[in-house]
This record gives structure tokens, C-alpha cells and sequence, in this order.
């Protein structure tokens, strides 16, 4: 960094060393044992054992002790590592959630980021402090990562330096997190899990299906993408390797190091590469296509269809603190009725919350996007015209309307609302921005009779190849 840019940053943060100061003495005096509370905004807030509010910027989670009630019945939990991938300048929006839901009941877990912390106890690993030395000082790449240390050594909240910038570092995660995970557990564990800050695995989902894998093969799993002619695991979706894959790609990534770092500086996907990793171990080690079980949407985005009707739910994508909450809770609740055999499928996710929002709503909401997808101009003249069309269409099971737009759709889609927060605890940044008269009168609906008759139409769903266990080809 230049001599200008340093005295700027040591101008622009001497305001923090007094914040510091003052989080410093006042989080030292607090009693070690409390509470998190999540609000309805799904903003996560500790609270001390004197009843006092400590906003997540301020305070990180304490840990709830393995043996918690929730965590009961999770045969299998013994062999399975999991891993977080993170960002330093997202971290206390996005962790603590984690800490007291998912995490508490794997008592094996990583958390890697782009900094080294102590996050009230839990261990924060850089894992760009694996990259080579020669591309951690010379890369223009990592200039951002060698900026973001100068930020935090000054004392300055990382999270001032959130944008596309330090999004660009995660892909060089993927690599040195995976070798460096194989190196704390080696063989000791048969699974690993890695996901992402805005990911939710179902544990009671996920432990069945490893039940049904065989450990001892090179299994990589995930939901499958293309670029090119490289097939990959979707990184934000949750990946799965076996003990036998992680060593695979270990070796691999060890033994060439400096060409890999290549192909990443080249490349725009960390876990595009990590497939490539894969595929040149000896032996390769190919993706198996785990679609749907593991999953990229939310409760407010997935189509629900009969592509996911009858499968376990392992992982849903883009869900905040708030999104994180309702899944780990209605898990627990799940378990405590039915025990810990029966999987919970994507139809009693739709019977528990997106049916009672519909039923609720009398087939339509004010203010709302339900993610109709097909548009008709015909009918955009008003909500009216724009429902009847849908209603007069066999196929049509929705329709949404906002001025000049008529759209309407054939699966069901819950989606969110225009000018609030997502629902179901949707991520904020997957709903479109709109304003004034863009907005004014927008309404969507359901065909109530439809959307109850496709319901009944799936019938019940067969035990046989419920788990995805080999790819069809």
C-alpha cells in the first residue's frame, strides 16, 4: 500500500481506538453466560446474564454446551466434520446464528475466513494465510486481502470494506480450507461437510443419507453446475466429501501448488476449481449429482413441483438469521414428534409453511412478489384482467401484477415481499428493488383450487430411492 493510503486509513479509523477502548472495558466486566435473542428483523442480539442488550457488531455469541436437548437423536454425528467458510466483513451478521443452531451439535467444526479472530471462544482460521507467500505479496488479486489486514490492524471494522472487492477473495478459500481441514482430521473423520454463511444443513436429513453412502469410496457430492466442460458442486449450496476425497484433493492441490494458485488467479470459482482438483487426482474423483437433496433455493424461491416433492431437504441456500431459526426449530420440533428416522421431505416443508401463508391469505397478497415468471402483455391492463387471464388458462396455477407487467406461472412459488424484507428469512440482496408508482397497486395470487389440487395430485411419496446414492449415467 502506498505511504498516502496508510495515512489516510490511520486518519480515517483514529475514531476506533476509543470505540475499542470502550467495547474493551465494557465486554471484560460482563458476565461470561447469557442468552442470544433473534428479533423479528432476524438481527441477532446476546444478552448478558444482567439482562442487558449487546447488539451483534459488539458482542459474539457464547456457546451452548454440546448435549443440548435439540441435539439429540443425530446418530452418526460422531463421524462427520463440518465446515464454515465465511468473510471478515460479514462475520458478525452471519455466524452467531450458526454457533447456536447447527454448530452446537457437531462437535467437530472449522470456521474459516480471510482473517484470523477469536470469535468468543471459537477459533477463526485465515485461510488465505495458506496461500502461498510469493501470490499472498505479488497477486493484484489479493491486493484487497493485504488491505483488508492493513484496515483490521489499525483497529477498524472490516465490515466497512464489505463489497465486490472482498467477495472476489472467496474463491481463493476453497483449496487451502479444504487441504488445511484434511490436516486437523485426517482419516479420524469418514464425512465432511463445508458450507457457506447463508447456507442451512439439516442435520437430521444429512445423517441418514451418510448412512446410505459408503465412506470408504472418493465420494464428492453436491448440486451439480456446469461452466464449460467442467461439472462442479455448487460452493453456496454445501458440498459433501468423503474422508478418501478431501485426501484426494489435499495431495493433489499439495503437490502443485503454485499451478493451482494459477488456474484460481485465471479462473472466476473457487469450487469450479476444486472440481478440477477432483478430477485430476489419481484416481479422479467425480461429482455425484446430489440434486435435490442438496439445493440452492430457499422457502420463499424453491419451485415446489414434484422435483422435489418426495426428497429430503438436506440444504437450503441464501437464508438469513432469521431463515436459519425457523428451519433449526421446526427440525427440533420434527424430531421430538416423529424421532429421528423419519426424513423431513420438501412436502412437509410446503405443508408447515408456504400452504398455511397461501390458505391464510385467501389465494392473494397485496404488495407481493410470488416469482410468476411468464409474462403477458395482454393482460397487464389491471390485476383483474391479469387474474382472469390466469384463471382461464388450464396450466395456470399463479399470476402477479404491478403496472405495465402481467405475469404468470405454472409451478408454485411463495416469494416475498415488494418493499419489505424477504419472508420465510429469504436473503435481502435475492429480491428485486422497486419504488413508487413501479410499485403502486401490486398484487399477487394463487388459484387456490389448483395449488390444493396439485397438492393431492402427488400422492404419497415411496421410500424406494428416496436418497440419492450414484449418478444415473
Amino acid at each position: 500500500m502506498h505511504n498516502p493510503q496508510r495515512i489516510l486509513l490511520v486518519v480515517s479509523c483514529l475514531s476506533c481506538f476509543a470505540a475499542l477502548k470502550l467495547l474493551w472495558d465494557s465486554s471484560t466486566a460482563r458476565p461470561t453466560r447469557g442468552r442470544i435473542h433473534i428479533g423479528a428483523d432476524g438481527r441477532v442480539a446476546y444478552v448478558n446474564a444482567a439482562g442487558a442488550d449487546v447488539q451483534h457488531g459488539q458482542k459474539a455469541p457464547v456457546h451452548v454446551e454440546l448435549g443440548d436437548p435439540s441435539c439429540g437423536g443425530l446418530d452418526g454425528i460422531e463421524d462427520l466434520a463440518m465446515i464454515l467458510k465465511t468473510g471478515v466483513t460479514e462475520i458478525y451478521q452471519k455466524l452467531p446464528i450458526h454457533l447456536i443452531t447447527t454448530l452446537k451439535c457437531v462437535e467437530d467444526h472449522l470456521v474459516f475466513s480471510d482473517a484470523p479472530q477469536d470469535f468468543a471462544g471459537e477459533p477463526i482460521r485465515d485461510a488465505l494465510s495458506l496461500v502461498s507467500k510469493e501470490a499472498r505479496a505479488d497477486l493484484e488479486d489479493l491486493e484487497q486481502y493485504r488491505i483488508l489486514h492493513d484496515h483490521m490492524r489499525l483497529g477498524c471494522d472490516a465490515s466497512e470494506l464489505r463489497g465486490d472487492k472482498s467477495w472476489h477473495l472467496d474463491k481463493w478459500k476453497f483449496l487451502p480450507m479444504i487441504s488445511n481441514t484434511y490436516f486437523i482430521f485426517g482419516d479420524r473423520k469418514k464425512w465432511y461437510f463445508f458450507l457457506e454463511a447463508d447456507t442451512y444443513v439439516s442435520l437430521h436429513n444429512l445423517l441418514p443419507w451418510l448412512s446410505e453412502l459408503d465412506h470408504k469410496k472418493s465420494i464428492y457430492a453436491g448440486a451439480q453446475v456446469m461452466i464449460g466442460d467442467t461439472e462442479f458442486g455448487h460452493g453456496g449450496s454445501g458440498f459433501l466429501l468423503s474422508a478418501g476425497a478431501v485426501k484426494a484433493l489435499s495431495t493433489t492441490y499439495r503437490n502443485n501448488q503454485k499451478h493451482w494458485e494459477g488456474v484460481v488467479k485465471e479462473d472466476c470459482c473457487g469450487d469450479k476449481v476444486m472440481a478440477e482438483v477432483l478430477k485430476a487426482s489419481d484416481p479422479p474423483v467425480r461429482l455425484l449429482r446430489a440434486f435435490p437433496l442438496i439445493q440452492g433455493e430457499t422457502l420463499s424461491s424453491l419451485d415446489w413441483s414434484e422435483i422435489h416433492w418426495c426428497k429430503p431437504a438436506v440444504t437450503w441456500h441464501h437464508v438469513d438469521a432469521a431463515g436459519i431459526d425457523k428451519l433449526w426449530q421446526f427440525e427440533h420440533r420434527w424430531r421430538a414428534k416423529y424421532g429421528a428416522t423419519k426424513p423431513i421431505l420438501f412436502r412437509d416443508y410446503y405443508t408447515a409453511f408456504v400452504r398455511p401463508r397461501l390458505v391464510a391469505a385467501n389465494g392473494s397478497l397485496p404488495d407481493w412478489d410470488n416469482l410468476s415468471d411468464k409474462s403477458v402483455p395482454e393482460a397487464k391492463e389491471s390485476s383483474d384482467v391479469c387474474q382472469s387471464h390466469c384463471e382461464q388458462t388450464e396450466s395456470c396455477l399463479q399470476w402477479a401484477w404491478r403496472p405495465d407487467s402481467c405475469k404468470v406461472g405454472t409451478v408454485i412459488h411463495l416469494g416475498w415481499a415488494l418493499s419489505n424484507r424477504p419472508s420465510m428469512g429469504s436473503a435481502e440482496d435475492r429480491r428485486e428493488k422497486f419504488s413508487g408508482d413501479a410499485l403502486k397497486g401490486a398484487v399477487s395470487g394463487w388459484v387456490m383450487e389448483r395449488v390444493e389440487a396439485l397438492k393431492e395430485g402427488m400422492g404419497a411419496c415411496s421410500q424406494d430411492s428416496m436418497w440419492v446414492t450414484k449418478n444415473e449415467d
